[in-house]
């Protein structure tokens, strides 16, 4: 499983490819920071409150810690929400090059085989190409927003009644056919590559318009669970009633439910 790798800073080099790939990792957003998860670290300090300093719980009262642990996660889903965010702009992007591909096809097609119009349609697409490219290397904090292939989710841990459940936000995958099609083709020359043809570029669309769908749906469930925080925040300083889950001890079970590994 992939991420696409850091974009280099050197103007002199070419754009990289789809292809400059390097090995994924699971990562999770603990303190409002992406990490690796550290095996050393307790289940709470690894995947909620990360590297911050947390009172030691027989020092301060069940309210004040519950509130401290809260908090952490607040923080955690408003940073995957901002993760969203970037990766939606950069779709946004993505979107408008893919239109501007589109013309240089229908310039290419229209051309009546004049030499002039044909490179000039070539140049167009190669430009909105590249440009495609260096948008799917963007990151947030450290974080492949694009994968070349399905890569492992980014995980934020949310308590639910008496257990932590997993919620999985996905790096858009842009290493689907149309969209490699498109990154491999061309609309004009001898250069390597095929030539592209409208259904490809409508092919290329269909698959960029699920990310985006996907990527409102990952938004909207955070959003929901972040409202959903703010009520227990609420209960948890008005009562005595709320109290933090404990993760299992069984190995077997795993440390997070993963109830949006389904839909």
């Amino acid at each position: 499983m992939k991420e696409l790798s850091p974009i280099s800073k050197s103007v002199s080099q070419p754009p990289p490819t789809f292809k400059d790939t390097v090995q994924g990792f699971p990562k999770v957003v603990a303190g409002g920071r992406f990490v690796r998860p550290d095996a050393g670290k307790s289940h709470l300090e690894r995947m909620v409150t990360g590297s911050s300093t947390i009172a030691d719980p027989k020092l301060v009262s069940p309210k004040i810690f519950n509130r401290a642990i809260l908090d952490s996660v607040f923080c955690n889903l408003e940073a995957g929400m901002e993760m969203l965010d970037q990766q939606e702009n950069s779709l946004a992007k993505i979107g408008g090059r893919l239109s501007e591909i589109a013309l240089s096809l229908n310039q290419a097609k229209v051309s009546d085989g004049n030499i002039h119009k044909l490179q000039d349609a070539q140049g167009k697409f190669k430009t909105a190409r590249d440009k495609i490219r260096l948008t799917a290397l963007g990151t947030y904090d450290q974080v492949a927003l694009f994968s070349y292939t399905e890569a492992k989710p980014v995980t934020i841990a949310v308590p639910s009644g008496k257990s932590w459940e997993g919620l999985s936000v996905d790096r858009a995958n842009l290493g689907t056919p149309g969209m490699k099609s498109v990154d491999q083709g061309k609309v004009f020359g001898d250069s390597p590559g095929h030539h592209l043809d409208h259904s490809t570029i409508r092919r290329a669309f269909r698959e960029w318009r699920s990310l985006c769908i996907n990527n409102r749906l990952q938004w909207s469930m955070l959003m929901d669970r972040l409202h959903g925080l703010k009520q227990t925040i609420r209960r948890n300083e008005t009562t005595d009633h709320w109290t933090l889950p404990k993760f299992p001890d069984d190995p077997k079970v795993g440390p997070l439910r993963r109830p949006n590994r389904n839909n």
